[in-house]
């Protein structure tokens, strides 16, 4: 994509800023790519399990093959702090 110059110091791939772009059903939204993700790859559905009262299990899956598991664990019960995420 090339560039578009802006009234700004950055240059950016649209003359108008990503907050402002269209969302394909006529209305303004945010359109974030996130370059970080637990999971980048193609999913279709997400399975969640409660194993114990401080886990959770997410399972993707894509065409019910399972992607990726993320496993989500907390100190205990309340969930309110969290001890690990762990992709396998």
């Amino acid at each position: 994509m090339a560039e578009d110059v802006v009234i700004s110091t950055l240059k950016m791939d649209r003359a108008e800023p990503l907050g402002n772009s269209d969302d394909g059903t006529g209305r303004r939204a945010l359109h974030v790519k996130s370059l970080n993700q637990l999971v980048p790859e193609a999913y279709d559905s997400i399975l969640a399990t409660y194993p114990t009262t401080s886990s959770e299990v997410y399972t993707y899956k894509l065409l019910a093959v399972t992607i990726a598991t993320v496993t989500v664990t907390y100190t205990d019960s309340t969930k309110q702090t969290l001890t690990s995420v762990v992709r396998s």
